[in-house]
């Protein structure tokens, strides 16, 4: 695939937001189309309820115990981790939402429609859980800068490397800074962006963005190509949403979930589970144990070797499962004994 902006790509000035889905089918198509889809009542209103409260409760003691992942504003990419002085910050993202409560782990995980545009959206290729984000959105904060999530990758993909979604926990209203989109831009290069050290990425492309103005209980979902960015808050409403992004299970995920996920989350997960997070060997990843009985990949069992030397003490442990080698693809294949 090669983009050709003339004969593909629609000008930027004269795109137009396509009409939400209310079926996987016609959502299907809409992303095909427009490298992003707006799906209706993905969630109940007592599913929103039990997930905002279970964010803000989470979000509140992050602050409070100095530990918050906050930011005065958006624009320049400036974060860091604390409490807001007592103040209630103008962005606040809550981070690896999977080791905060089985409820955000069931809403990414489990639901049915993000597969099924995971699946259509990678053409079949393996997928992982690449990120886990509660985000807080309130007035003063700025428009990001625009950019596309696989905006590092140096070559043009057939398809998308990457999948974003969004559940809304509020209504996403305009003034809320509710995110904005460039639809279809998934057809162009990516914008060009140039880098500030006191300032962060700038784009040089100017671009009319659209917003992406949804009901609390609605998902909307972009592919990793289309041009987007978060708006500014002139509200003193307050936006809440949980987004998750998935991507190509060759691609390094930008939370890494073999390190970072608690044990007694580990221990809960089902198989199935583990592989969406990346525990699932496929073209790459291998996983060695750092010590006896540590984690493992859930299709391919590797021995604890440490250093071996000659008269030591050494410390070995053979990995589960019969004697075997690994073929190309990391599955553990049987030997002769």
């Amino acid at each position: 695939m090669a983009y050709d902006v003339d004969t593909v790509a629609p000008s930027i000035a004269e795109v137009t937001m396509p009409d939400p889905a209310t079926d996987i089918e016609t959502g299907k198509a809409t992303l095909d189309e427009y490298g992003l889809v707006v799906h209706k009542n993905v969630l109940t209103p007592e599913q929103v309820d039990a997930l905002k409260a279970r964010l803000v409760e989470q979000a509140d003691l992050e602050r409070k115990h100095d530990v918050a992942l906050i930011s005065n504003q958006s624009f320049t990419g400036t974060t860091w981790y604390g409490g807001a002085d007592g103040q209630l910050p103008a962005w606040q993202n809550v981070t690896m939402l999977v080791n905060k409560g089985r409820i955000f782990m069931d809403l990414v995980l489990a639901n049915p429609v993000v597969h099924e545009y995971c699946t259509h959206a990678f053409r079949g290729v393996p997928y992982q859980l690449s990120s886990t984000s509660g985000i807080i959105q309130r007035e003063g904060c700025e428009a990001m800068t625009i950019h596309t999530d696989q905006q590092w990758v140096p070559v043009v993909t057939e398809t998308p490397i990457f999948l974003n979604f969004f559940f809304c926990l509020s209504d996403f209203e305009e003034d809320m800074g509710a995110t904005r989109v460039v639809p279809k831009s998934h057809l162009r290069p990516p914008p060009e962006l140039v880098f500030d050290p006191n300032s962060g990425a700038h784009s040089v492309e100017e671009a009319e963005t659209l917003p992406i103005v949804r009901e609390a209980g609605d998902m909307f979902s972009w592919e990793g190509r289309i041009w987007h960015q978060s708006g500014a808050s002139t509200s003193d409403k307050v936006r809440y949403s949980v987004g998750c992004i998935w991507g190509q299970s060759w691609v390094k995920p930008i939370d890494n979930f073999l390190q970072s996920l608690h044990d007694d989350v580990y221990k809960s997960l089902s198989s199935e589970e583990l592989d969406l997070l990346g525990f699932r060997v496929d073209a790459a990843g291998r996983m060695a144990p750092r010590y006896p009985g540590d984690r493992q990949s859930t299709n391919r069992k590797v021995p604890y070797i440490p250093e071996l030397r000659l008269g030591a003490d050494n410390v070995v442990e053979r990995a589960p499962g019969e004697r075997g080698n690994v073929d190309s693809f990391g599955a553990l294949k049987s030997a002769s004994k």
